[in-house]
């Protein structure tokens, strides 16, 4: 009896191959530099990072039974269309949970460092500059997290216990306890924290939940900081308000279009601190997410329940 056909587009780690090899017969045009091409039609599997799967390719493929994205953000994935079509969509939830909280502190250490305008200073022989700098100290200043599910509920925890901040958080879709004082209005967050974090997935909903209002709700030296998908904030009106000063600063990661051209707003402005879509990417995590994802495939084509289904109602 012949493998199922696994179509990897994006690479993926070592591990995740392992696991599938001897089950599945992958197809990963990547391992040898071929052109990635569409899903192919004897397909029984796919999994994508940021390859699109919408409900052509899925035709295209009749045999296709499952799909798994490797990490969390399914907005390149069709889901409703996979729905329609009773495809499982896996994700994996748990995998990167703690790269991406680590990598939001991170983002908001450097802010309140200045470590970006630190570096630059010192290599370009400015040492002096150091008595001007100033830094911002965390311990005591308050934290808003909107969207405080698992990575919102990690920075949470780490927030307060390793930096002693106050936490608040928005999240209208939260109902269980939370390790952060929960607030009903999100420019109440807005208008009270000193740092602002989003860990919110891309909806109609969450599209440009940041805007120039929202923008001009936070203080003045707020940071606001973006782990999340790049569609969630206005990045023109970003731009603007840190060209004005009407915010203190941003650490971004995510991108509304991804790489962001030459020419993107947040190329070029001030206080700033940007990385390309990173923070999920630990050594660890990419074990964790590849593993767990090549699992799920697996547990589906031999017909068991996969752990994590983004629409269950199929399976």
């Amino acid at each position: 009896m012949s493998k199922s056909i696994v179509f990897i587009p994006d690479p993926i780690s070592q591990v995740g191959l392992d696991a599938l090899a001897p089950h599945c017969q992958v197809i990963a045009p990547w391992l040898s530099g071929d052109e990635v091409g569409e899903i192919p039609a004897d397909a029984a599997g796919v999994m994508v990072r940021t390859y699109p799967v919408n409900a052509a390719r899925m035709d295209a493929a009749p045999g296709l039974r499952v799909v798994a994205k490797h990490g969390v953000g399914i907005d390149n994935i069709d889901v409703p269309a996979a729905t329609a079509r009773r495809i499982p969509v896996l994700w994996t939830p748990e995998a990167n949970a703690d790269a991406v909280a680590q990598h939001a502190l991170a983002l908001m250490l450097g802010l309140a460092n200045r470590l970006a305008a630190a570096d630059e200073a010192l290599r370009a022989g400015r040492f002096l500059e150091r008595l001007d700098f100033g830094s911002v100290e965390l311990t005591g200043r308050t934290l808003g997290i909107i969207g405080i599910g698992r990575i919102g509920g990690r920075v949470a925890r780490r927030a307060a216990v390793g930096l002693g901040m106050e936490v608040l958080a928005f999240d209208p879709y939260v109902e269980d306890e939370r390790p952060a004082t929960m607030v009903d209005d999100m420019g109440e967050l807005l208008a009270r924290s000193d740092v602002v974090t989003l860990h919110v997935p891309l909806t109609e909903e969450t599209h440009h939940l940041i805007d120039a209002d929202a923008l001009e709700q936070m203080k003045s030296t707020a940071f606001l900081i973006n782990t999340s998908r790049g569609g969630v904030i206005d990045e023109p009106a970003l731009a603007q308000a840190l060209t004005t000063g009407s915010i203190g600063g941003a650490g971004i990661d995510v991108y509304a279009d991804e790489p962001p051209g030459p020419d993107h707003p947040l190329l070029s402005a001030p206080r700033i601190l940007l990385t390309p879509h990173v923070a999920g990417l630990s050594d660890q995590a990419l074990v964790r997410v590849a593993t767990q994802a090549a699992e799920g495939i697996v547990d589906v084509l031999q017909g068991r329940r996969p752990a994590s289904p983004v629409n269950p109602e199929v399976l």
